[in-house]
């Protein structure tokens, strides 16, 4: 069988399309791979971003805690100006709502136990050294003198074991939230 120069032209242009469509396809599918790494690349960027900010964010508010209840304690007094229902465990202002939600989301269980357990401490050491400012303020004949010691003493024991307490729950919290940070930092991956 001889081919003619009609049918070598149609073989020929039957392989420049084939060529051309698996050309298309290849650059299509490399296109879609590509794209497809890229947004899980970014989407897991977003969940690291938003992860290590929810450790910062708890970071930052065990530090104020613990300042305040430093203070507190050096002073033998609560700060002025502190709100009632700062001290109940059920009121959560809006910051410490929003730290919780994102601990929750975007942490382990682990850290989120932890942060929880470093706040009731907290509260509980302030509680503790209210006993303290309320002895410390008690008035009356000095026939109770005995009693009012008594009480005070009472008041610092109860509240020195309240305040190394919540030390050792925001210690608990922040190697939580080391291995938190060490657990979220980003890997490079090669795909």
């Amino acid at each position: 069988m001889t081919l003619t120069p009609v049918a070598l032209a149609l073989i020929s242009t039957g392989a420049g399309l084939v060529g051309a469509v698996i050309g298309t396809a290849g650059t299509l599918i490399s296109a879609s791979l590509t794209q497809r790494a890229t947004r899980n690349r970014e989407s897991d960027f977003k969940v690291w971003e938003r992860r290590a900010d929810a450790i910062e964010e708890a970071h930052r508010k065990m530090l104020a805690l613990a300042n305040a209840r430093d203070l507190a304690w050096a002073r033998r007094a609560l700060p002025t100006g502190l709100d009632p229902a700062d001290l109940d465990p059920g009121h959560q202002d809006e910051q410490s709502r929003l730290v919780a939600t994102k601990l929750s989301l975007y942490t382990t269980p682990d850290l989120v136990r932890a942060h929880r357990k470093s706040n009731d401490e907290f509260l509980k050491s302030l509680l503790a050294i209210l006993g303290v400012q309320l002895a410390l303020s008690e008035t009356g004949a000095e026939s109770d003198r005995a009693r009012r010691e008594r009480r005070l003493n009472e008041a610092v024991a109860e509240a020195t074991s309240a305040v190394e307490k919540s030390k050792a729950a925001d210690e608990r919290l922040e190697a939580a939230l080391r291995e938190a940070a060490a657990i979220a930092t980003p890997r490079r991956r090669r795909r």
